[in-house]
């Protein structure tokens, strides 16, 4: 639970297609195959951790044949305006987010508009005469560092899979700190600013070699932006969230919906809400296809996709 301390809670949900899913009424459990008992045991673990001031609240929705079997809302919405969680408040998705913008970016691979094993210099040319971060050692054991060629270049699938030798914003290591340095992921930058920044950085690793959780699917949504002309904000909503009735979901809060954004608590020891929880009531310039978006339980129930 000391992950969950500092943040606005937890939304979750398992299911099988869009939000009209998610307005229907709950189904009998045991008609689902859960035991509506032990069920219960989830609203007492989460309201335990509430009362204990480890999360505000939380939303959790567990469904199962297209039906819902558990969808309950406990805690606060914004504990310090003691505004009670509703079953259809607004979360900052994170990491969530990526998922989304992978669709995204397949419902072009299936149109013929973009090859999954290209290179992703063919879309974006500046990383065309990206290089390699190596430590090699001498003799003597002493370390230098050396950028050298990739020994194959880095394909739209490596940015699907992470294995493009990219690293993460918030990572440690040589290159995340240049990333660091550079201010990726700044909400003031935009996306073709921003994915330029990172192609003139080394990469980590040799593009296929290394599987890391990276900036990846940055780069990916400035791919999407380049192959429909669209910025990725308006793509996602014209192709994936509008048809899906996802209207909650977007890189940021629309004025009407503010009233239903959940907020992070304030943390005990610097009496301050986390700094790294955006302000969602506003567009950013960079629209972060990696953790950029925000949505609800109702809007986000879809196959294989679960919000933590």
């Amino acid at each position: 639970m000391k992950f969950l301390k500092p943040l606005l809670g937890a939304a979750l949900a398992a299911g099988f297609c869009a939000s009209a899913f998610a307005q229907q009424p709950v189904a009998n459990p045991a008609e689902l195959g859960f035991a509506p008992d032990r069920l219960e045991r989830i609203t007492k673990a989460f309201q335990g951790w509430v009362d204990d001031g480890q999360i505000p609240g939380a939303v959790v929705l567990i469904a199962r044949k297209d039906k819902i079997a558990y969808l309950n809302a406990v805690g606060f919405r914004d504990r310090e305006a003691k505004a009670p969680m509703a079953v259809d408040s607004i979360f900052r998705i994170a990491s969530m987010t990526k998922p989304i913008v992978s669709v995204g970016a397949m419902m072009l691979a299936e149109e013929g508009k973009l090859d999954i094993a290209a290179p992703v210099a063919q879309y974006l040319p500046e990383f065309k005469d990206v290089k390699v971060r190596v430590e090699k050692s001498d003799a003597s054991g002493n370390k230098e560092v050396a950028m050298v060629a990739p020994t194959k270049p880095m394909t739209m699938q490596d940015l699907l899979r992470h294995t493009a030798g990219l690293v993460d914003a918030y990572a440690r290591g040589p290159v995340a700190k240049l990333y660091q340095k550079e201010g990726i992921l700044r909400r003031d930058v935009t996306l073709a600013e921003t994915t330029a920044k990172i192609a003139a950085l080394p990469l980590a690793h040799q593009p296929g070699e290394v599987w890391e959780y990276s900036a990846a699917t940055e780069v990916l949504g400035r791919v999407i932006e380049v192959v429909s002309g669209m910025e990725l904000d308006q793509y996602l909503y014209e192709r994936v969230t509008k048809p899906l009735d996802m209207s909650a979901t977007g890189f940021w809060v629309r004025e009407a919906d503010r009233g239903r954004l959940a907020e992070p608590q304030i943390i005990a020891a610097t009496g301050k809400r986390p700094p790294y929880m955006f302000d969602a009531t506003q567009k950013p310039k960079l629209l972060s296809g990696g953790g950029g978006m925000v949505s609800a339980v109702a809007g986000f129930v879809w196959t294989g996709i679960s919000v933590g």
